[in-house]
């Protein structure tokens, strides 16, 4: 008798097939979880990446904040169109921030709603308590819009619905709480800040927001540089005029909040400060209220010419001024004489001549 064999060739071969595929799959297996590791570490990392890229951000409009907190109060009664209500508070919307950081952005609470980003020591927004973070849904019992226009009434809304001088009522979400708060607003110059992530803005006004860019935030030398910055943003938005304000508006309709914080090239007073003579005369105006404004909050002011000396040179290759850049120079450095007479006299320092209409500070 035949014995057969236990196995016929033809099983075997399928057999052997058959474990083939069964090893492949199991390093096909093996492979694709390594994939999905790398990519769930990359995920990981680049989200890190964004989170303190964000934090950056926040360390910026924390400083710029800290220098224009004392300047907003002193600019009150500069120009009456542009004094407001203003409570020490300083409010966002997840629209402040570029597109590629809303995750993050909303992880820290900030949405599509007007939302409490700083609120500064011995301030009516804490003696009301207010605290970051509070999301605003009424002032007066005004609704606070959300959604698209969310943006534009952080910037420039809120502080037109704040009344100084009496109590005013903000209701606020605080988590799952809803709480009425009793404010008494001070008068102020308050704008909007938004730090720009983009190369794209340096420093920009529109009359209700400054636009700062982070590099240039980061790279200025000292926090005496930055006060000077601030002081002239905040002089250029309280001081415009109604050609200014043409200009202002049609900037608002091209570039709304959004816009800016994605990276939209505004240009900026660095790069896009223009040589004719009304523009030369806004700039002196403007220096002359930056440092009224930095002498009265107790900023160091002497220097403030040979900062905008070393910044106007930067832009020409040569390193050297226009007449129209030297003469404002020396007119700053004019002001600063100017202010150290009253401040040596024990006068107020508060451009009231100037106000009146006596140029002879800036001639």
């Amino acid at each position: 008798m035949l014995i057969q064999p236990m196995f016929r060739p033809r099983f075997l071969f399928a057999l052997g097939v058959s474990l083939s595929l069964l090893a492949f799959s199991g390093c096909d297996s093996t492979s694709s979880a390594e994939r999905r590791a790398e990519q769930a570490r990359k995920e990981a990392e680049q989200a890190r990446m964004r989170a303190a890229f964000l934090g950056r951000i926040h360390e910026a409009e924390s400083k710029v904040w800290q220098v224009l907190h004392p300047l907003i109060e002193k600019a009150a009664n500069y120009r009456a169109e542009e004094t407001h209500g203003y409570i020490g508070a300083a409010f966002v919307t997840e629209a402040f921030y570029s597109e590629a950081l809303l995750v993050e952005a909303r992880a820290e609470g900030f949405g599509p709603w007007v939302s409490v980003l700083t609120v500064f020591p011995d301030s009516p927004a804490e003696s009301a308590g207010l605290r970051a973070g509070d999301r605003l849904l009424s002032i007066n019992g005004s609704k606070v819009p959300e959604g698209s226009r969310s943006a534009l009434y952080a910037a420039r809304q809120v502080k037109r619905q704040l009344e100084p001088g009496g109590p005013n009522q903000l209701l606020v979400q605080r988590g799952d709480e809803v709480l009425e708060l009793e404010v008494q607003p001070v008068e102020g110059a308050y704008y909007g800040v938004v730090v720009v992530a983009s190369n794209a803005v340096d420093l920009q006004v529109d009359g209700d927001v400054i636009w700062i860019g982070l590099a240039l935030v980061e790279n200025l030398k000292s926090e005496k540089d930055l006060s000077y910055l601030c002081a002239y943003a905040l002089a250029k938005n309280v001081m415009r005029h109604s050609k200014q304000k043409g200009k202002n508006a049609m900037l608002g309709q091209i570039l709304d909040v959004a816009a800016a914080a994605s990276g939209v090239n505004t240009g900026g007073l660095f790069g896009g400060m223009g040589g004719n003579a009304y523009s030369h005369a806004f700039e002196v105006e403007a220096d002359l209220i930056a440092l009224y404004l930095l002498a009265s909050a107790g900023y160091e002011f002497s220097e403030y010419p040979d900062f905008w000396d070393r910044a106007l040179r930067s832009r020409d290759r040569n390193g050297e001024l226009t007449a129209k850049e030297s003469e404002r120079i020396e007119t700053a450095s004019k002001v600063v004489a100017s202010i150290r007479e009253k401040i040596e006299a024990e006068e107020a320092i508060f451009p009231e001549e100037y106000l009146q209409g006596d140029v002879s500070e800036i001639e």
